[in-house]
C-alpha cells in the first residue's frame, strides 16, 4: 500500500480517516517468509517448446508452492507464460549454454538477489559436441560466481532431463559427473541440493521432441522441483518475519522478529562496507535465540558510533548444532539525514502488507507513523464485521508492528487502520 502523504500528524490525530489495506488474509497449511526463487537455464526452463501455455515447469511449481502456503517470488529478467495465475519471471534463455549462464549470472543476481536458484543447464552444450567433463567444469564456474555474490544463496542443481537422440549416453555421463561435483562442494560447505530431473520423465510418453518435454513432462518436472523445495523449506530452522535497520546520527539500530524457531542458538550481526557481499561479524553482536518456540519473538541490537558511510547488514543465524543460515541484506546510510533503506526515516503514514501472507495461524502487520498519532488497527471479516482490535490509542512516531493470531477466525478477513 502506498503511504498517505496528504495527511500531516495533526490532521491525522483530529480527523476520522480510514486507510484500507487492499488484500484478503487467508489461512494456509504452513507459513514461510517470502522467498525469491530464480529459475535459470535454457529453453527447458523457459518452456517455449512442448508447453501449450509457454510456462514449462514453472507454473506447476509456483502453484504447488503457493498451494502449500509458501510465499514465493519468481525473479529474473525474462517473462514467459500465457496464464496469469503464477509469477512468470525467470532466466531461461533458449539456445544458451553453460558458459553464457556463467558470464551473466553475476549481473542477474545483482539486479535480482536470489534466495534460491533452480539451475537446469547443459543440454545445448552437449548438443554441440562439448565433453561432459567440460560442461561440468563450466557449471562449477557458475557455482563459484553465485558464491562470490552471496554464500547464502541455495542452488537447487538439476541432474538434467535426458533425451531421445544419440546424445543420451553422454547426458547420463554428464549427470553422473555433475553429481560428483555437487557432492564435493556440499562436503566443503556449499548450499546445494541435487534434484534428479533425469528420472522424473518417461522418455517414451513425456517428450515433445528429442530434447523438450510435453505438457505432461513439464508438469512432472515441476513436481520434482516442488518435492525438493518443499522438503527443504520444511526443514528451515527459523521463520524470519522482518529485519529492519535505522540510522540515528552515528548509531545503527537493527530490529528483527521471528514467527517460529527450531533449535535456534542465536544471531550474529554482520556488516559489509561499500558492497553487499563481503560480510564479517561485528564485535559483541551476538543475540541469544529462544531455542525451539512457536511463539513470535522480537530482537534488537545497536551498533554505536558507526563511521559515516553506506553499510550493509545481515544476520548470521546459528543452530544449536552449529549449522549457519543467513538473512536478507538491509542497506543503511550512516551520518546522513536520510538513507536508502525504506525504514531509515518515517516521512509518511504507511500500512504494509501483512507478512507472511498466506499464513497459519499468525501474521505480522507493520505500520509507520511520522509523528505521535492516534491509531486504531482493526481486523474485519469479509462481511465488514469487526473481529479484532490489534492496536488502539496514541502511539509515538516510528515503526510499529502487531501480531494477528487468526486461529479462531474464519478464512477471509481484511485489515484497516483509522
Amino acid at each position: 500500500m502506498n503511504p498517505i502523504s496528504s495527511l500531516n500528524c495533526r490532521s491525522f490525530r483530529t480527523l476520522v480517516t480510514t486507510i484500507v489495506l487492499g488484500l484478503f488474509i487467508f489461512c494456509a497449511g504452513s507459513a514461510y517468509s517470502q522467498l525469491r526463487i530464480m529459475p535459470v537455464g535454457d529453453s527447458i526452463t523457459r518452456g517455449v517448446h512442448g508447453s501449450t501455455d509457454s510456462a514449462g515447469y514453472r507454473r506447476t511449481l509456483y502453484l504447488a508452492l503457493t498451494g502449500e502456503g509458501h510465499s514465493v517470488n519468481f525473479i529474473g529478467g525474462q517473462t514467459d507464460g500465457i496464464q496469469t495465475d503464477f509469477d512468470r519471471n525467470h532466466e531461461g534463455h533458449s539456445g544458451w549454454s553453460a558458459n553464457q549462464v556463467r558470464d551473466n549470472i553475476n549481473s542477474w543476481l545483482l539486479a535480482n538477489p536470489a534466495d534460491i536458484i533452480l539451475l537446469h543447464i547443459g543440454t545445448n552444450d552437449l548438443s554441440t559436441g562439448q565433453t561432459a567433463a567440460g560442461v561440468v567444469a563450466e557449471v562449477g564456474q557458475i557455482l563459484d560466481r553465485i558464491d562470490a555474490r552471496s554464500t547464502a544463496t541455495v542452488v537447487f542443481l538439476a541432474r538434467i532431463i535426458n533425451r531421445n537422440d544419440s546424445f543420451s549416453a553422454v547426458t547420463t555421463q554428464y549427470n553422473n559427473l555433475l553429481q560428483s561435483l555437487a557432492n564435493t562442494r556440499i562436503a566443503n560447505g556449499d548450499l546445494i541440493v541435487v534434484v534428479d530431473q533425469e528420472t522424473a520423465l518417461d522418455y517414451l510418453t513425456d517428450m515433445d521432441d528429442a530434447l523438450h518435454p510435453n505438457n505432461t513432462g513439464y508438469a512432472k518436472m515441476g513436481q520434482r522441483w516442488f518435492t525438493a523445495l518443499s522438503g527443504y523449506l520444511s526443514s528451515l530452522p527459523i521463520q524470519i518475519a522482518y529485519l529492519h535497520a535505522v540510522a540515528n546520527s552515528n548509531d545503527v539500530l537493527l530490529t528483527w522478529g521471528t514467527l517460529s524457531e527450531t533449535n535456534n542458538y542465536g544471531f550474529y550481526v554482520q556488516q559489509s562496507v561499500a558492497t553487499p557481499s563481503l560480510f564479517a561479524d561485528l564485535p559483541n553482536s551476538f543475540v541469544a535465540g529462544h531455542g525451539t518456540t512457536l511463539v513470535p519473538q522480537s530482537y534488537s541490537w545497536t551498533q554505536y558510533n558507526a563511521a559515516p558511510g553506506t553499510f550493509y547488514y545481515r544476520l548470521k543465524q546459528v543452530d544449536l548444532d552449529g549449522a549457519v543460515h543467513y538473512t536478507d541484506v538491509v542497506e543503511v546510510v550512516v551520518g546522513a539525514l536520510t538513507g536508502t533503506d525504506e525504514h531509515n526515516v518515517a516521512r509518511a503514514f504507511s500500512l504494509s502488507q501483512n507478512y507472511p501472507n498466506p499464513f497459519n495461524p499468525s501474521t505480522l502487520i507493520r505500520y509507520t507513523l511520522p509523528g505521535e498519532s492516534s491509531v486504531s488497527l482493526i481486523v474485519y471479516d469479509v462481511l465488514g464485521q469487526e473481529v479484532a482490535v490489534l492496536a488502539e490509542g496514541v502511539q509515538k512516531a516510528g515503526e510499529h508492528h502487531v501480531q494477528l493470531d487468526a486461529s479462531n477466525m474464519a478464512s477471509g478477513a481484511s485489515t484497516s487502520t483509522g
